[in-house]
């Protein structure tokens, strides 16, 4: 009787089985990758139309449109405000609240205090 061997284990095989499994995962992390850049690049565009529109809001305003005028001719108001500081109106600072006089009783012990000392002790 006679026992077979098994073959060698072809180690090139292997290796271009593994190769070939690795490019499938590093083709998916490129197309992710490409992807995620051209969603940024996307956000960052509408992030500056809706810049552009709000300052061309804002020149409309000053040049004397009024915001209902501009709703009449299918120009609605920006949903991005125009950069800069805000042009509300000033509201002037409230004093500082003096601290609270009663005993801290957060962590569960009153401040020492003095008592008079009970008659006759």
């Amino acid at each position: 009787m006679t026992t077979s061997h098994p073959a060698p284990l072809d180690t090139d095989r292997v290796e271009a089985a593994a190769r070939a499994l690795l490019e499938d995962k590093v083709t998916a992390v490129r197309a992710l990758a490409l992807a995620r850049r051209h969603r940024d690049d996307a956000r960052a565009a509408l992030v500056a139309a809706e810049r552009d529109d709000a300052t061309a809001h804002a020149a409309a305003l000053r040049a004397g449109w009024t915001t209902e005028e501009l709703r009449r001719v299918g120009l609605d108001a920006p949903t991005a405000r125009t950069p800069g500081r805000p042009r509300g109106t000033r509201h002037t600072p409230r004093p500082p609240t003096r601290a609270s006089t009663r005993p801290d009783t957060r962590l569960g012990t009153a401040p020492d205090t003095e008592q008079d000392p009970e008659p006759g002790a």
